[in-house]
């Protein structure tokens, strides 16, 4: 998301909570039906930011490194298994090694999708790669491989959920400008004095507050113990009242969406938090410390596989 649609967010979060704490004084309003509409909004637009962090999170060098390392794992590949089948006198065999394109040509999908046409053809010469000098986990360490690049890539339509984010953004301020004509004319300060304080409130959470201020830096390591999966998180500088901790797993390879785990308090005016989560998969997962402050605005750590 960007700076401005975060800060429309977050406002909405404020209104929300106003208006929901003094839902008793708009009986007989369509209020409570409009915050039900934001509340849905705002789940929205954190999930499709979400889809926008799994696609576009890696940074690029990572990326890099694993596409060539991945490269040069296919190439091996392609070389050995025609060997074979040349040695065996084969053609299909080496057909099944002759990709038509260059895989340093291939676009990202295009080349993980080779790496697994490749690892079905070698499967059951194992043997025979491995007396070429392959190490019996060969095929294990090319999957690792091509996990490991797939993991890089956009893994969901980042296209769609920023037009989703922009589409939901516009129906967030519809509906924010029909309970400002509502909430204006329950606490119209001219009729009744005494709403002034409740009107000034509302207009206090209705500001769109766009800020700029260094993101907040949030580190972590992990450690794991069966399924369950303790996280040691560091924060840039201290955590204010009400801001909380979550580890967000997901399984190596897995669906693009993180799964939430346990909300944790941290305490205010420390730097450290040791959230945890149970994951539902012994195999390798990878998680994410998800800080939100008490103002909506959420900061993330980069992932550990554990």
């Amino acid at each position: 998301m960007t700076d401005d649609q975060r800060a429309k967010l977050m406002m909405y979060h404020r209104v929300d909570v106003f208006l929901t704490t003094n839902l008793a004084d708009f009986t007989g309003t369509d209020v409570a039906t409009l915050l039900t509409e934001l509340r849905g909004i705002i789940v929205d637009i954190h999930f499709n930011a979400a889809v926008q962090e799994a696609g576009t999170g890696a940074d690029t060098a990572n990326r890099g490194m694993k596409r060539r390392n991945l490269l040069r794992l296919c190439n091996r590949f392609e070389d050995t298994g025609k060997a074979i089948g040349r040695d065996q006198n084969d053609d299909a065999v080496v057909a099944s090694f002759n990709l038509q394109k260059p895989y340093s040509n291939m676009a990202d999908e295009e080349l993980v999708t080779s790496a697994d046409a490749l690892k079905i053809v070698a499967t059951p010469l194992s043997t025979q790669f491995q007396a070429r000098g392959f190490a019996a986990t060969f095929l294990a360490d090319f999957q690792a491989a091509r996990d490991a690049f797939h993991n890089t890539l956009a893994a969901a339509n980042t296209v769609q959920a920023t037009a989703t984010i922009v589409s939901k953004i516009a129906r967030g301020d519809v509906i924010v400008e029909q309970l400002d004509v509502t909430v204006g004319n329950r606490y119209d300060p001219e009729e009744n004095p005494a709403n002034a304080p409740k009107k000034a409130a509302y207009d206090s959470a209705r500001q769109v507050i766009r800020t700029r201020t260094q993101p907040l830096e949030v580190t972590l390591t992990a450690t794991r113990s069966g399924n369950t999966v303790t996280g040691n998180v560091t924060l840039s500088r201290a955590a204010q009242i009400n801001d909380t901790v979550t580890l967000r797993w997901r399984e190596q390879g897995g669906p693009a969406v993180f799964t939430d785990g346990p909300v944790t308090p941290i305490s205010q005016g420390t730097t450290t938090a040791t959230p945890t989560v149970t994951v539902s998969t012994s195999n390798p997962v990878e998680v994410v410390a998800r800080v939100i402050r008490a103002d909506g605005s959420q900061f993330d750590s980069a992932a550990v596989v554990v």
